[in-house]
């Protein structure tokens, strides 16, 4: 079998002249209950179904620590002179712990010493560190919900052995205000709490994510596939998609890479093109040197080429990824990156009271002291001036369809525009523009009107500054006060306020409080009864199989 995978490494190797490197997974944590169309394997046979004894009982762990061991220590290479796998850091980017040990459970309920423990003997003992191979997570408890920790709980981060907390998510675009990308978006916001934990620390690494089928249909693959690949390289985080295949598709999130382009695998293609070359706040240059090419200085957000022509909406829509004011529509807000809908208490919007001192947002104008409506800046379309074929037909002069929303090589509309048979929609005056060399600058009562980067000062969003009260979300703290948030986390990191931590998942027991010794609430010390109480049986958990699900609903 080792022999086998041998062979596969070589030929990546090979075909790929040295420039793709690969992930080794050395065991499927599914396969210790037999589910999600993994046979039970040795280990699950030993344990008889309680799968949690593989974590927690010494003897299996130093079982597992063997295998390792066998793998990348002891076996020599067939195809790499001899050498331990331990070595190949030319063709191995990194080793998973295992793939989602604790998939369907969280927060960890048992065995959560078990990451630090084999990330050590990944790093230390099997010797991984020194040759500039990564430990990685695997997606510790399996798919990511927006909000949640499935995959980054504070075990993961306290390890100095993990290098790559490796993420699993499944999002769909079936959400009224969200696309399929949204969620990555939210999640990877820059200075948030899991991006500034990270940055200098660990890599953060989406390792599986996959294309979620909805009631919309086949002609929506395309889009969802790219929207999700687009909010990935716009945040700087690198990325593996789940399932590709040479057989059918269908509705599934496979993708069949010797098909066309016009099939899904025209949109992979596209969006693995703008990765190769897409910035990032975190260095993976000991695991993977930058591009021989140079690394893209576009600074506009990519806009989707795959959205089908029946979408309701093509540009600026809730949910749509925007890098300026002008990049959502007037009635929505561009914040932190995504188009969304102001709250009710967000000053400055549409139909709110408005003067000198009480500014509207930056694209809308303040008349009879009320924030006006206005209309979205048209793309102007080509127009078709072909000469009739036909003898006494007059020359056409119609608008050609294609040029969408938004686009960069499109022409926009003038802001003197009027109302006209090809621009129906400018019945009110164009919206602002926005200024070039400042920031948004929009009216705000509290932080969390503002985006990550500004704090909500005198009344505006303005850009984060260094000093006393002035550090936005993400920056280390210690009280409250030092915060332009308003708030210092559990983490020690400036926060919105009102952020809890997040207690929930098989096993946990709501409002369940530890007294002042540090027992249960009620009942004696701990270890005698209770949740604390100690086991001499084996655990058995029954947890459903995983499967893809819509997840994506954007967080609060």
């Amino acid at each position: 079998m080792l022999d086998q995978f041998d062979d596969t490494l070589a030929a990546i190797h090979h075909l790929s002249k040295g420039q793709v490197k690969v992930i080794i997974s050395p065991h499927n944590a599914h396969a210790l209950r037999g589910d999600n169309d993994v046979p039970c394997d040795a280990y699950c046979k030993k344990i008889d179904g309680a799968f949690l004894d593989f974590y927690s009982v010494p003897d299996l762990r130093e079982l597992y620590k063997t295998r390792l061991e066998v793998f990348f220590k002891h076996y020599p290479s067939k195809n790499f002179n001899g050498a331990p796998w331990s070595t190949l850091n030319h063709i191995i980017l990194g080793v998973d712990l295992q793939n989602e040990p604790w998939s369907g459970i969280w927060p960890i309920v048992a065995g959560e010493s078990w990451i630090c423990d084999i990330a050590t003997h990944l790093k230390e003992t099997i010797g991984l560190g020194e040759n500039n191979i990564a430990v990685i997570t695997g997606g510790i408890s399996g798919a990511q919900l927006p909000g949640g920790t499935q995959n980054f709980p504070d075990s993961a981060f306290d390890c100095k052995a993990v290098d790559v907390i490796g993420i699993h998510g499944y999002f769909s675009g079936d959400v009224a205000d969200a696309t399929a990308g949204t969620p990555w978006a939210d999640m990877f916001i820059p200075g948030n709490t899991l991006t500034a934990r990270a940055l200098g620390k660990k890599l953060l690494l989406v390792e599986e994510w996959s294309y979620v089928h909805t009631e919309r249909g086949m002609a929506y693959k395309k889009s969802a596939i790219w929207d999700q690949g687009n909010a990935l390289n716009y945040r700087g985080i690198p990325w593996l998609y789940s399932y590709v295949t040479h057989s059918d598709e269908g509705p599934t999130a496979r993708i069949n890479v010797l098909r066309t382009p016009v099939a899904a695998i025209g949109a992979l293609t596209d969006i693995l093109r703008r990765a190769y070359k897409s910035r990032s706040t975190f260095n993976w240059t000991p695991y993977l040197a930058p591009p021989p090419t140079g690394l893209s200085n576009l600074t506009a957000l990519a806009l989707n080429p795959f959205i089908p022509e029946q979408s309701d909406c093509t540009f600026g829509c809730p949910g749509f990824l925007c890098d300026a004011p002008d990049g959502c529509a007037p009635s929505l807000l561009c914040h932190n990156s995504v188009c969304c809908a102001p709250d009710d208490d967000v000053p400055g919007s549409v139909g709110a009271a408005c003067n000198s001192k009480k500014p509207c947002h930056a694209h809308l104008r303040c008349a009879a002291k009320t924030c006006q409506p206005c209309s979205a800046r048209p793309t102007l379309q080509k127009r078709d001036t072909r000469t009739p074929s036909i003898p006494g037909l007059a020359p056409r002069d119609t608008p050609k369809r294609g040029v969408p929303a938004g686009a960069l090589h499109g022409t926009c509309a003038p802001s003197h525009a009027s109302p006209s048979p090809f621009h129906s929609s400018l019945q009110l005056p164009i919206c602002l523009s926005p200024s070039p060399h400042s920031h948004s600058y929009s009216p705000c009562e509290k932080p969390t009107h503002c985006s990550a980067d500004e704090s909500c000062a005198w009344g505006l969003c303005t850009p984060c500054r260094e000093g006393e009260g002035g550090a936005c979300l993400g920056a280390p703290c210690k009280a409250n006060n030092k915060c332009a948030t308003g708030f210092c986390n559990e983490f020690a990191r400036c926060d919105y306020a009102g952020q809890k931590r997040v207690v929930g998942g098989p096993g946990v027991r709501p409002g369940w409080k530890r007294g002042p010794d540090g027992g249960a609430r009620k009942g004696g010390p701990v270890g005698e009864r209770g949740a604390y109480r100690v086991r001499d049986q084996a655990v058995r958990i029954s947890v459903k199989g995983e499967e893809v699900r819509s997840t994506g609903v954007v967080g609060g």
